[in-house]
């Protein structure tokens, strides 16, 4: 078993081995483990990094199909990007991953004149939100009825 003493003289025996240099340590200085629940926080590191990764993974890919709602999709993309503490400049690099067919064209094409996150996200939003995908969406929530088998704080 290795006592307070022994460490110090095993401290002091490596750094002059080592380095040439001589530690005295005084009586009376404590010695604290440098890293205290390190694995914890590694795991917890793990964790979040493994979250993070599913939820970027599962972020759907936009395709410009009539089906996909732009400001739905690029408000999820941005609270995930947030999620994952992305900088602007770090999301504007890797936006084309999560486009694919007219809209990776797209973005490939124009990628000079997106100078910010906020420029390409205007421009995104110009160039694929539609007025009529809005009016659709208004529909459905005016006519949205709850169904028999909906719980209320479902339909709610």
């Amino acid at each position: 078993m290795l006592t307070r003493q022994g460490a110090r003289r095993l401290i002091e025996t490596e750094f002059h081995r080592l380095a040439n240099i001589d530690i005295n340590f005084p009586d009376r200085t404590p010695i604290y483990p440098i890293f205290s629940n390190s694995t914890k926080l590694i795991m917890a590191e793990k964790t979040v990094t493994t979250l993070l990764s599913k939820a970027l993974e599962q972020t759907p890919k936009f395709s410009g199909k009539p089906d996909q709602d732009a400001d739905e999709w690029m408000k999820d993309l941005t609270a995930t990007f947030r999620m994952a503490d992305m900088s602007e400049a770090q999301a504007l690099k890797i936006i084309s991953t999560f486009l694919e067919g007219h809209p990776k064209q797209w973005f490939i094409e124009n990628s000079t004149i997106f100078e910010s996150w906020s420029v390409f996200k205007a421009q995104f939003i110009h160039t694929y939100s539609s007025p009529s995908s809005k009016q659709l969406a208004s529909n459905r929530l005016r006519t949205r009825q709850q169904r028999h088998d909906e719980a209320a704080i479902e339909y709610y």
